[in-house]
């Protein structure tokens, strides 16, 4: 059964409106650039509990969250490649770090979140070249896993496909939480689960997709990841609950990977949220244990 704390929330943020700005088709680009909040970054309680870094790519900041050094605890190899979510159109926000804080915690590991380029100024083309071009670097020198959430998710998944098609080293796991799969978001499933989804409509998730695909068509893997194919591509770890618009996308991820034998573990929680295992709830520290599990068993392996 949904938490108390689950159901609250819920309530709480269909209060707040904060879909009813995706009710339309018809956005603004202009607009979209000049009311888009600043970016968040690593609070000052945040920097006293981990080790934080940054530096610049392609003007581009990239932070790496790693733990401080302990005695009698050697930091892992290896790390993450966070890419956060915000539909490509807004940047990283408090509930991203505060999550992937969590995680370096949690997992030991060195977490790198790249600052990528968004919609409408880039498109799919330009945004993934800079993720690919991080990951190469990054995997170069060590192994690296992907994670992601809602169109960062969309994106791991696209960049894994990528740098398999590339002849690349792959990553060693990827971790997908409620991800943009389909960027046209048409599947009719989704006009059912619409009134439920307190986060997200789909006139206005169309248009951004549309922004986003660029010169692209909207069914090109590199754009919706949901087109292309999941063989030879690491583990998955794909979390999404049953009242998102995009669980329809994530369900048919699950049910392709099931017909190529592909090694995907699918977990929906009813009554849930976009992204909840990021908010704090009863249900996404069960999430956080999985991921936390799932992370520990592949960057285990030299």
């Amino acid at each position: 059964m949904t938490s108390l704390t689950a159901r609250l929330a819920a309530l709480a943020i269909r209060l707040t409106g904060r879909r009813r700005h995706l009710a339309r088709d018809d956005l603004d680009p202009e607009r979209a650039i000049a009311e888009r909040p600043h970016p968040a970054r690593p609070s000052r309680a945040l920097r006293r509990r981990l080790a934080v870094t940054w530096g610049l790519r392609d003007r581009r900041e990239v932070y790496t969250l790693a733990p401080r050094p302990r005695a009698g605890r050697e930091a892992r190899a290896g790390g993450v490649i966070y890419l956060h979510g915000g539909a490509y159109t807004s940047p990283i926000t408090r509930i991203h770090w505060r999550f992937i804080a969590r995680m370096v915690e949690a997992t030991g590991l060195t977490v790198t979140v790249p600052l990528y380029p968004l919609t409408p100024e880039h498109a799919c083309a330009d945004i993934t070249a800079f993720t690919l071009a991080l990951y190469r670097d990054m995997r170069d020198a060590a192994p690296i896993a992907l994670m992601g959430d809602s169109a960062g998710g969309g994106l791991a998944l696209s960049v894994a496909m990528q740098a398999r098609d590339a002849g690349l080293p792959l990553p060693r796991g990827l971790v997908l939480i409620s991800p943009w799969l389909d960027v046209s978001t048409s599947r009719p499933a989704q006009a059912r689960i619409e009134p439920d989804d307190v986060m997200l409509m789909r006139p206005g998730v169309r248009t951004l997709g549309r922004w986003y695909a660029g010169a692209w068509d909207r069914t090109d893997p590199r754009v919706s990841p949901l087109f292309g194919t999941l063989r030879d591509l690491p583990p998955i770890e794909l979390f999404c609950g049953s009242h998102d618009i995009l669980v329809a996308d994530a369900r048919r991820l699950a049910a392709r990977a099931r017909a190529e034998e592909a090694p995907l573990a699918y977990h929906e929680e009813p009554g849930l949220m976009h992204v909840y295992p990021l908010l704090g709830l009863p249900e996404s520290r069960r999430a956080e244990v999985r991921i936390r599990t799932f992370l520990a068993e592949r960057m285990g392996r030299g």
